[in-house]
This record gives structure tokens, sequence and C-alpha cells, in this order.
């Protein structure tokens, strides 16, 4: 038998909208080839990567994501890709070449990369939640996490009818500091902010709340990835609706605004 090894090279939403493959196929070992994703810009699309991009899926975000990587039952190890020495089984970054202008969530994206192309096979894989953790960290009712890309330039009015109903007293922010700060400026909001040194942390709050915020960011991937049965996602506007990555609209409990 065959051991499966899978390889990408990120980003971080886009390796966690990979795992449902993974799984299918039977987990096995995983590998980041690190430092790629201005080369793969540049190579695939003639373009420089995104300044939110450029220099990413590096060491640091490596070690920010093991924990959470490995306490999925079906990922044997998460290691760093000597390409040289690694046979690899499943490339995962075979969907860069298709996903462009791609009508659709990537989970789908991943299918038909791979052939896997029966639309109720399609339908389990991204309806079907393939992250899960033991340890959900239950601290407030609602978590959101709002980073500055991928957000309309004009603040949707729902944000201060959400503030106007106290919800931020019911809240906690998970992400960055400067993002929390941000957030705060732009929306009025007071709110709590749970500074995490992880990937794991961040999933192990949203796991531990009733309802999930947020924009297109890697937050909002692990809420879909686990099947969270209440989502909000203020979905970017540069685009259609049905062209986001994130668009799930036969899932039960995403809303998006």
């Amino acid at each position: 038998m065959t051991k499966n090894s899978f390889k990408h090279s990120g980003t971080l939403g886009d390796l966690i909208y990979s795992l449902p493959i993974v799984k299918h196929f039977g987990g096995g070992d995983f590998y980041l080839h690190l430092d790629q994703i201005d080369y793969l810009s540049q190579s695939l699309y003639g373009v420089k990567a995104p300044e939110f991009h450029s220099g990413r899926m590096n060491q640091r975000d490596f070690d920010f994501m093991k924990s959470f990587m490995e306490e999925q039952p079906y990922i044997n190890k998460f290691e760093v890709l000597d390409p040289r020495s690694t046979e690899i089984t499943h490339n995962l970054d075979r969907f860069r070449t298709t996903f462009v202008n791609h009508p659709g969530n990537y989970v789908d994206c991943y299918a038909n990369t791979f052939g896997l192309t029966d639309p109720v096979l399609q339908k389990s894989l991204r309806q079907t939640p393939w992250l899960s953790t033991n340890s959900p960290i239950v601290e407030c009712d609602i978590v959101i996490n709002r980073t500055k890309r991928w957000v309309p330039d004009t603040l949707n009015p729902i944000w201060n009818e959400w503030r106007d109903n106290n919800m931020e007293k019911r809240s906690v922010f998970v992400g960055l500091a400067d993002e929390h700060e941000h957030f705060q400026k732009v929306t009025g909001w007071e709110i709590h902010h749970a500074p995490t040194s992880n990937l794991m942390g961040v999933f192990h709050y949203i796991a531990g709340a009733g309802t999930f915020i947020g924009n297109q960011s890697v937050a909002l991937s692990l809420a879909i990835g686990m099947g969270h049965k209440d989502i909000w996602c203020e979905a970017r506007r540069d685009l259609p609706i049905e062209r986001n990555e994130c668009y799930f609209p036969q899932q039960l409990g995403i809303h998006y605004f």
C-alpha cells in the first residue's frame, strides 16, 4: 500500500480548503514547501504576489500551523518539505492552474483538480466537516476575526446594529493585535482581544463559540471546515459573491453580508 504524502505551498486559507481532499484520500504525511508564494505568483500569473501574501509561508508560518495540523487525525505528521529527498504522491499546488476565475469555493476547485467530479461526492466533500478538536475554548458566545483585507470600503451597517445590541459585550476578537485595533477603530466596538500564539489557539476559540463573524481569512476557513452552525461572513465585493473562495451556499448556518 502506497503511503500518501501531500505538499502545499500555502497560503493559510488555501491550505485549509485542501484538507477535505487530504482526508478523502486517507490522509498521510503533509509537507509545507516554504518561501514559494512570490515565485509561484510570478511564474504562473506573471504578477507580483499581493503585499499581504508576499514573503509568506515561511518558517514562522510553518511553526504557527504545526500543532493545529497535527491535531487533525488524518495528518500523520506536518513537516517542512525538502524537495530533493521527499517523494510527493499528491501535489496540492496543482489547484493553482485552475482556481483563477473558478466559479465557486476552493473545495470544489481542489476536487476538480484531482478528478473528483461526481456532484454527490463534491457535495459531501464541502459539507462534511473536515476539521476537529477535543479542546474548544469556551470564553464568549461570539468570536470575531476581521482582517484589513478583502473588506468593503464602506462599513456594512450591520456592524453598527450589532454594536447597538451590545453584542460586543458577548464577543471576543481573535487575530493580530493590529487587526484588533483596526477593527475597533472602524466599527466603534470595544471588544476584548484574545491573543493566540498559534493557529490551534485560534481554532479552539472558534470551536468553543456559538457564533463566528469574520471576513475572508484563515479564521473563516477554520469555521467552515469544522462545520460551525452559525457563521456570518462579510464577503468581499470586488467580484461576484459566487466567485468568492469562501462561498458555500448549500452549507446550513452560513450567512453572507
